[in-house]
């Protein structure tokens, strides 16, 4: 399953290793994964920007993996908003992805 990972990125020190975390874990099981954290930051581009690429990337995805922390990031409610609209399967925590491959 492709799955996009979705989660506090704004004002979050740590997000990189937070969503380095999720995405080994989601590929260990065996899916395949877009990471948002991947966009380097660069001034030139602002949050409607990255916005707009993130939401590409969870446009080609089957799922997405909310992190704990979604709530508390504009980003993150918008992507909750677009993975519902556009029928994503939403898995809230990492223990309802199914296993990997032989799962999708």
């Amino acid at each position: 399953m492709k799955i996009y990972i979705a989660g506090k990125i704004s004002g979050d020190l740590e997000y990189k290793a937070k969503f380095r975390a999720a995405e080994q874990k989601l590929r260990d099981m065996g899916h395949s994964v877009m990471n948002p954290a991947w966009i380097c930051s660069s001034p030139e581009f602002d949050w409607n920007d990255y916005m707009k690429v993130s939401g590409a990337m969870l446009d080609v995805c089957d799922g997405v993996l909310f992190l704990k922390d979604w709530l508390s990031s504009r980003g993150a409610r918008e992507e909750m908003e677009r993975a519902t609209v556009t029928r994503r399967h939403i898995f809230m925590d990492i223990s309802e992805v199914p296993g990997g491959k032989e799962d999708t």
